[in-house]
């Protein structure tokens, strides 16, 4: 896949900035604490503190209750893209992105859908790079909104618009996009099979699908590490197998043509962003709030990591072409 920003061996070694010393009342002082976070996620373990956010699909309602369980505030966003660059809040920047995609062979005649697009940062740049019409869907009400914010600043609005959806219950109209790519979106809803068919709905014969998400290693699999990191998340994840992604696609007939675990890769990307994260802050100083979200960012990421290493969590790609003939229309 020619992921982007593998770490090398120094690089992912490398120590995190020197300790900020304690205010004039010995206090640790918030930077301090950060610095302590960060270090220990280096070492492989965690601090834990005390309790402290073209024409595109018709906008979903937005209600009192999306709002009040949305996790991303407006620290998090601003700790996400100092980790992971501007406009994105999960590894795998613009390279990584356009990369993926490149066996769509997308163009400025062809309109896409980008279901999971957080920030839009990748949206964006697919809509720039190729001339394509890039509708992007976030299902966290705040980052749609800042997402969008961030297309109209770029003079995007109308070719990479940012929306907030449901994908328990988005509706898509038939035969309307080229290519559709859902990221991180499926390892957090139960009934997987109805956006499969309404995403599979959405897309034109001969048009292309790729998913890229957190899978189960294994049916059953329940090590601590997974049940630590799944109760550590916004939302319970609800994981399944490679296997049964690649029997979905098979019943929706899709030509399947890649369907590939890249934990290895994956992981060396997260290890890469903490490290460039470790050089960005040497020096610099993290207002309170902003220190508190980087060090709940660290602690997740720690213990996805966990999860990963223990071989029950996996990451996983699988793309496919909509035949020109039989499946859902």
């Amino acid at each position: 896949m020619g992921l982007q920003g593998r770490a090398t061996t120094a690089e992912a070694e490398k120590a995190p900035p020197a300790e900020a010393p304690a205010d004039e009342n010995g206090a640790e002082t918030r930077i301090t604490k950060f610095r302590k976070h960060l270090h220990a996620w280096w070492e492989g373990y965690y601090i834990d503190e005390p309790p402290e956010g073209r024409d595109a699909p018709e906008q979903q309602p937005l209600t009192e209750a999306d709002k009040k369980k949305d996790k991303w505030s407006a620290e998090r966003i601003k700790v996400a893209e100092l980790i992971w660059g501007d406009g994105f809040t999960f590894p795998g920047g613009a390279d990584h992105v356009l990369q993926m995609v490149k066996p769509m062979t997308l163009t400025s005649a062809k309109s896409m859908l980008d279901i999971g697009c957080g920030l839009g940062g990748a949206t964006r740049a697919i809509a720039k790079t190729f001339g394509t019409w890039v509708v992007g869907m976030e299902a966290s009400p705040a980052l749609a909104a800042a997402g969008m914010q961030y297309s109209e600043m770029a003079g995007l609005a109308k070719k990479a618009p940012i929306q907030h959806f449901d994908p328990a219950n988005i509706e898509f109209p038939p035969k309307k996009y080229d290519a559709i790519c859902l990221r991180n979106i499926f390892s957090n809803i139960t009934d997987k099979h109805r956006l499969l068919v309404q995403v599979e709905k959405a897309l034109r014969p001969g048009g292309s699908m790729l998913v890229s998400d957190f899978a189960i290693g294994k049916p059953g699999a329940s090590s601590p590490a997974l049940s630590t990191w799944s109760a550590a998340e916004d939302h319970p994840p609800q994981l399944c197998t490679l296997d049964d992604f690649k029997r979905e696609f098979e019943g929706l007939k899709l030509d399947t043509r890649v369907s590939e675990d890249m934990t290895a890769e994956f992981r060396g990307i997260v290890v890469q962003g903490w490290a460039n994260l470790a050089d960005i802050l040497q020096g610099k100083q993290v207002d309170p709030g902003e220190a508190a979200a980087l060090a709940k960012e660290i602690k997740l990421w720690q213990l996805r990591l966990a999860a990963l290493d223990s071989g029950d969590l996996r990451v996983v790609r699988l793309f496919g072409l909509k035949k020109t003939s039989g499946g859902l229309t």
